[in-house]
């Protein structure tokens, strides 16, 4: 998914997958081309989750709600100048679990905006939010498929997309395919890792930092989808996998080399 450099809205509604890339959009530092860049130090600490300009709100521990007084303080922070990037990004997790009360503190929220605040309200069902809340947002809805739907998204938000060689089909699908090849591996196939980590090592540095970035979001997004009854050693392993997969993109922050760092996931990951 890419955003035109200037061409951000105030709010959007859409599911998991997306939030947090959304997110590094709003912080990228990128001015002449597409949002997020995957390249400079705001989109690291985004892909890292320890940007101080991006905000996760979601339901306290066993709550069945988002209260408002969740939203209330949200408000005081959204007057506040970002600390380091230009915007700030405010990530509502379960953006249908908030109550009438809590809507409605947020529809004031969204009629009058900071300019440098972006609200992304995360939701599977967009009709359980009040329909004064829906018109202030954009809705992106994921169709046919992690590529086409980037584009539709970008489409929807943009009127454009930035092409690129790197961004043709046909290298957009070797690129899911690696991405689905990788978390399949990590449930113990060392053949399936060396061959990923292969692949890896011959990705560009953007390519590399995008892969880090999009295989920590499967891997979280893996994990909240577990039954309570699977396999802890699995859930062990995604875990582990996550943390090394924050060290590569460290490593890729110090200007590590790919090859080198292909090889430190393979060593770490294998069993």
């Amino acid at each position: 998914m890419s955003f035109d450099s200037g061409r951000l809205s105030h709010a959007y509604i859409t599911d998991d997958s997306f939030a947090d890339r959304i997110a590094m959009a709003v912080v990228c530092n990128a001015r002449d081309t597409a949002r997020p860049c995957m390249m400079c130090v705001h989109c690291g600490k985004a892909s890292r989750h320890i940007h101080p300009d991006i905000t996760v709100v979601g339901r306290l521990d066993d709550k069945l709600i988002i209260s408002v007084d969740q939203i209330r303080e949200l408000k005081k922070d959204v007057y506040i100048v970002p600390n380091e990037a230009t915007q700030k990004a405010y990530i509502v997790y379960d953006a249908d679990s908030m109550n009438a009360n809590a809507q409605n503190a947020f529809l004031q929220i969204l009629e009058e905006p900071p300019a440098h605040a972006v609200f992304i309200l995360c939701t599977g069902n967009p009709a359980a939010l009040l329909p004064t809340v829906r018109s202030r947002c954009v809705e992106l809805k994921p169709r046919f498929g992690t590529d086409l739907a980037d584009r539709a998204i970008a489409d929807s938000v943009a009127g454009s997309v930035t092409a690129s060689d790197a961004e043709s089909v046909e290298e957009h699908n070797e690129f899911e395919e690696l991405l689905s090849y990788f978390i399949t591996a990590l449930e113990g196939d060392n053949v399936k890792l060396a061959e990923c980590m292969f692949r890896l090592d011959k990705l560009n540095r953007p390519a590399l930092f995008e892969f880090l970035a999009l295989a920590r979001e499967m891997i979280v997004i893996s994990l909240r989808g577990l039954a309570k009854e699977e396999s802890f050693t699995k859930r062990k392993a995604f875990i582990h996998a996550e943390s090394i997969l924050v060290k590569a993109g460290e490593m890729l922050d110090l200007n590590v080399s790919a090859g080198n760092i292909a090889g430190f996931i393979c060593a770490s990951l294998m069993k």
